[in-house]
């Protein structure tokens, strides 16, 4: 097996914590129990509380736009400490939360702001480890 296989391989097996599909902020607030189905056939319960901050974040025509858990994606290539979130209400959310100016379409954030976002949004946050 070539080196890059087992890399992706071993990837694939830190991701089974993702969700198969995700859900929009909006389809989550209408939801009696907000939740997604992971890559493992588990289950990750989306806290009320959370979806009412993040609601609270957007304007309303754009609640549909904001994809659940937003995606903080480690990857290699960024260096040590740094990850990427992409998509433009997630930029947008993750923007107000940090406190930084937004960016178009995606924002690096450092390992301060990652342990920030993590705390304030633990289960509508996770981590995504690309090579």
């Amino acid at each position: 097996m070539s080196a890059d296989r087992l890399i992706k391989l071993e990837l694939s097996k830190l991701n089974v914590h993702l969700p198969q599909r995700r859900l929009s902020l909006k389809e989550a607030l209408l939801s009696a129990k907000p939740q997604v189905v992971t890559r493992d056939g588990g289950v990750h319960k989306l806290k009320r509380e959370e979806l009412e901050f993040l609601a609270g974040l957007l304007p309303e025509a754009d609640r549909d736009k904001l994809q659940l858990p937003i995606l903080i994606a480690l990857e290699p290539k960024l260096g040590r400490g740094t990850a990427r979130i992409s998509g433009e209400a997630e930029v947008k959310v993750v923007s107000r939360v940090l406190e930084k100016e937004p960016a178009a379409g995606e924002l690096l954030i450092y390992r301060p702001e990652v342990a920030i976002l993590r705390r304030k949004l633990p289960t509508t946050t996770q981590y995504l480890f690309l090579w």
